[in-house]
């Protein structure tokens, strides 16, 4: 149905997810094969026949054409293909196709009406899956739809009718489609102004985890996700590790809309794939890779509207982590760090790639850059190599620059500007508070902490505490930085992703584990815990990319793949 109104230009907008009996959402492709082949794993399909089903169809098509490209093996032929599960079975059956994708749901029912035998074929490797049973409106005004929504509501009060419908819990995912289209973005590095701040941050956890949908990417993932306009930027790497991929998906069912990719060829610690959380700023979208390759993109198509290398034009020696730091957009400037001696910072002109200003200095720091307002003044403030440090946005002129009292920080972690306060934390010097002075461009330290020093995580303010990370989930008062608590658990002992809302934060561990916490001066109250990735190896759980959150829903990329989980 979607794809016919597509085909019509008829607007049509998804409002709620029907639930199954065991209250999930989505289905699945399985590649199937006969009973006695001797393929064991999808590899063992290279060079035969796979039946897809009809591009529209996207657990049989979509997801199935990703899961070929995880494993190297080349797409079938736009003739490889089957209108229905049943025809795509029976072919396998007498031999007509080695092996083809049928839905999760169909398995049962073509064996049961007897289209083929049963056990005559048997499961080799399941898709990604997507959403399945979805409500779509067109031309909704508010007071319809906020008579639907209230007939999705009262709808899990009647037993009867979800006996009939076959599902567990009714209609879900409603609140995405109910917040306004400004409130379904996260446009930058931690949202909106860096801050790790959203109003989204829900007052509890499911019981269950449900995924809406997934999708498998062929390299491991360091960079954060963005997302806009119903679209999900994400940073990849193809098989071979020697091209930067930005794909850009369907935030509503994981679809590739469009995808780009250039050579970033080499050696790094940590993977060899983009650091640099994509940036949107109206239709464009500015890409970094580890090896300084800049590019502007447009949002609806994937264009690029420049390209440039930002570690080669500027002369800077290659970072040992690489590229890291996200662009800054000022304005109409696209500020990033070079690391150069005569270009430690540059402005870019964001529309077209041309130099601005560039202000000398010391190499890169490796964590991002933020904007300091406060009263009528402007600063970027972040790190280089050695020191924290406050530029003019109009010339590039350095107003100020603080070295810390012990060396060696990597100066990952992200400064924190609220009004004329600044938090800064590091591994080797802690966590310390600043502020600003009227008509004094360099804040002054008002109190610092060694009880909190991470070395990759950045911490966020809930209320009137800080909250970071750092082998252990630690709370500071955020004016003293007296420390308040300290909550040690596995999950908290490596990297931590948080995400503060008015009076709780929503916490994503590099285990794939998420905690839902409301800081008091006392202690911790665990609002609720949820495990992401059950059915996914240990090894790939690892979640170093920061994720997004938009109403009732949470996007985040582990190692083997992106997600969109459902939080109502």
């Amino acid at each position: 149905m979607a794809a016919d109104l597509n085909r019509l230009n008829i607007p049509l907008r998804p409002m709620a997810f029907l639930t199954d009996q065991n209250g999930e959402v989505s289905v699945e492709g399985m590649v199937v094969v006969r009973q006695d082949a001797t393929a064991r794993s999808l590899a063992d399909l290279t060079d035969r026949r796979i039946l897809l089903g009809p591009p529209e169809a996207d657990e049989k098509y979509g997801s199935a054409l990703a899961l070929l490209e995880a494993f190297a093996i080349p797409a079938p032929s736009q003739a490889s293909s089957s209108p229905s599960c049943a025809s795509a079975a029976l072919a396998v059956v007498e031999g007509d196709a080695d092996a083809a994708v049928i839905s999760s749901y169909a398995m049962p029912l073509v064996e049961g009406c007897g289209t083929i035998d049963h056990g005559t074929l048997r499961v080799l490797i399941r898709t990604d899956p997507v959403p399945f049973i979805t409500v779509f409106a067109v031309d909704l005004d508010t007071q319809e739809r906020e008579a639907v929504h209230e007939a999705f509501t009262r709808l899990k009060e009647r037993p009867q009718v979800l006996a009939a419908l076959k599902s567990r819990d009714g209609f879900i995912g409603t609140a995405y489609y109910d917040a306004p289209v400004a409130a379904r973005r996260w446009t930058d590095w931690r949202g909106e102004k860096r801050l790790g701040v959203s109003p989204h941050v829900p007052a509890r956890l499911p019981s269950q985890t449900r995924v809406l949908w997934s999708r498998t990417l062929t390299g491991p993932g360091m960079s954060g996700l963005a997302a806009a306009d119903g679209r999900l930027i994400v940073a990849d790497k193809n098989l071979e590790q020697t091209h930067d991929v930005w794909h850009c998906l369907d935030a509503d069912t994981g679809r590739e809309l469009w995808r780009v990719t250039w050579p970033a060829e080499g050696e790094l610690d940590f993977t060899n794939s983009p650091r640099a959380n994509p940036v949107i700023c109206g239709n464009d979208v500015y890409l970094l890779g580890a090896f300084g390759d800049l590019a502007c993109v447009k949002l609806d198509s994937g264009e690029i509207v420049w390209r440039r290398n930002i570690i080669d034009d500027f002369g800077a020696p290659p970072p040992t982590w690489g590229s890291c730091s996200t662009p800054l957009v000022v304005d109409d400037l696209l500020i990033v760090n070079p690391g150069a001696s005569e270009a430690s910072i540059v402005a870019l002109d964001r529309r077209t790639g041309k130099e601005v200003w560039r202000s000398p200095g010391d190499g890169p720091g490796y964590g991002s850059f933020v904007l300091a307002e406060w009263n009528d003044a402007r600063q970027i403030v972040g790190h280089d190599a050695v020191s924290l440090c406050g530029w003019n946005p109009a010339d590039g002129r350095r107003l100020w620059r603080i070295v810390p009292e012990f060396e060696g920080d990597f100066n990952v972690p992200t400064p924190i500007a609220i009004g004329n306060t600044l938090w800064v934390s590091t591994e080797n010097n802690g966590t310390r508070r600043f502020r600003w002075s009227p008509n004094q461009p360099k804040p002054s330290l008002e109190s610092q902490s060694d009880a909190l020093a991470p070395d990759i995580s950045t911490p966020v303010v809930v209320g009137d505490f800080l909250l970071g990370c750092d082998g252990k989930l630690v709370c500071l008062d955020k004016n003293t930085l007296e420390t308040c608590w300290t909550l040690e658990e596995a999950p908290l002992r490596d990297y931590a992703a948080l995400i503060a809302g008015d009076d709780r934060a929503l916490i994503v561990t590099q285990q794939g584990v998420v905690y839902l916490i409301r800081p008091t001066r006392e202690r911790p109250e665990i609002l609720g815990r949820m495990t992401l990735f059950n059915d996914v190896a240990d090894v790939d759980r690892e979640v170093w990319s920061h994720p997004v959150l938009l109403p009732g829903r949470l996007y985040v990329r582990n190692l083997l793949g992106v997600y969109c989980f459902l939080l109502e």
